[in-house]
């Protein structure tokens, strides 16, 4: 099955670098002002969905599906999106329009993402500069880019049997908590590198200056 991609509504400053990391056979789905940033990407989602208390309800092309929210609610509009993409049968999702502005509201998408991994998902956050994957328990190997700082950081709790290879600073075995700062700013020396752990949660970041 294809990707979800949620578009919500956080700052950002090149549509057109976000719009580049769109494949063509995505499933979008706008959550509330994210429609604006997807009118600019020049993106047509499938779904439309928000309380709109913040603009007012846009004029809908056709095909595109309107599901309006109370603004009392008990989930923001970028949960409320996950949930739509994860019942309509997708587990890959990319979150654009997250990671600026607010920080409780980063850190709420954060939490939501999370929520979805533990589900058996697979969830990357992105901007212009940066990408958050929020890990489960495993092994993975990522492609490496140039100048990109690798970050490593727990989430909720310990992260157990931490091992990161292939990089100037390899991690063998580590144990590392939540109020732990040690693995930030780490940087790959090959085309790839290797990154597995035994349990927790592990939010990797990915950034470019």
């Amino acid at each position: 099955m294809s990707r979800c991609v949620i578009i919500s509504a956080g700052p950002y400053r090149d549509p057109a670098a976000l719009a580049g990391l769109l494949m063509p056979d995505d499933y979008v789905i706008a959550a509330d002002g994210g429609w604006q940033l997807a009118a600019q990407m020049g993106v047509k989602p499938s779904v439309l969905v928000g309380d709109f208390d913040s603009m007012p309800v846009p004029a809908i092309p056709e095909g595109v599906k309107l599901i309006t929210l109370p603004v009392k609610k008990d989930v923001t509009d970028t949960a409320k999106a996950l949930e739509i993409g994860y019942e309509s049968g997708y587990r890959d999702f990319l979150l654009l329009g997250c990671t600026g502005g607010r920080l409780d509201h980063l850190q709420a998408s954060l939490v939501d993402a999370v929520a979805y991994v533990h589900k058996g998902c697979a969830v990357v956050m992105a901007d212009e500069t940066n990408e958050i994957y929020p890990l489960s328990p495993g092994h993975y190997l990522f492609r490496a880019q140039e100048e990109e700082k690798v970050s490593f950081f727990a989430f909720g709790g310990e992260v157990t049997g931490l091992f990161a290879t292939e990089m100037v600073y390899d991690v063998s075995d580590m144990t590392l908590s939540p109020d732990c700062s040690l693995c930030v700013s780490n940087e790959a020396v090959e085309e790839s590198f290797c990154v597995s752990f035994r349990t927790g949660t592990l939010l990797m970041y990915l950034s470019k200056d």
